[in-house]
Parts: structure tokens; sequence; C-alpha cells
């Protein structure tokens, strides 16, 4: 399945932020201990992470995540589904689609805003 992105932005972390994430359900089967991934870059649909394991699943669209991690003020655990996967250097990337409500879509856009400007200004600082 190919999945396209229309979208209005997506923020791709310079450096890439530690995340915590737990696999809900994988073919039928619920629940895995919190494990460490990076996030590569967000959107209001979704996020690139990249986790240090192969995910084995027989249906994409079966495995379902929650994502925990704090851009500025708030921690945000939003859940999704995998929509795709590539394989990477000792690793591999993981293509996230959220399932999440408005509220928390607007909440997780205002916070990444905040974050962003405070990179920029910590970027553009003359000192």
């Amino acid at each position: 399945m190919r999945f396209k992105r229309d979208e209005g932005f997506r923020f791709s972390f310079g450096t890439p932020l530690p995340v915590f994430f737990t696999i809900d359900e994988m073919n039928g089967m619920v629940g895995t201990s919190e494990g460490e991934a990076k996030l590569i870059d967000l959107s209001p649909n979704g996020m690139k992470l990249n986790i240090p394991f192969d995910i084995l699943m027989s249906n994409r669209e079966d495995v379902k995540i929650t994502v925990r991690f704090k851009l500025s003020q708030l921690e945000h655990c939003i859940k999704g589904k995998v929509m795709w996967k590539k394989n990477a250097i000792n690793s591999f990337f993981y293509g996230i689609h959220f399932l999440m409500d408005e509220l928390e879509r607007e909440e997780m856009i205002r916070d990444l805003k905040e974050f962003a400007k405070r990179q920029y200004s910590k970027n553009n600082s003359p000192y």
C-alpha cells in the first residue's frame, strides 16, 4: 500500500529527538514493554521513527503503537498505526499514521510551533 502525504507541513528534526514507544497490538497479539526510538520528522498526521530493531509483522495496518515524547511544554502520548517500513544500517525507519482526535492534533501542533521557535532562537542567537 502506498501512502500519499497531503499535509500542510512536515517538521524535520536536525538532530533526531529521543522518544519512547510501546507496541499495543501486532498481528492479533497485545502489549510490549516500552522501547526507545528516535523521532526523525513530525506532521499533523504522522511521524517517521527510527527504531534499532525490526518489528516483524505480517500486515502493517495490524501494528498499532503508542509513542511518548516531549517537544516544548507537554508530554504527548499518541496512538498510531505503522504504514510502512524501510531498512537502514543497523536500524529500521517506520512511517506512523496517527489515530488521534482534532483536539490532540491542535495541542501537538501548538507545542511543535513553540519547539520550532525555541530551536530557531537557540540556533540564531549571537551568543
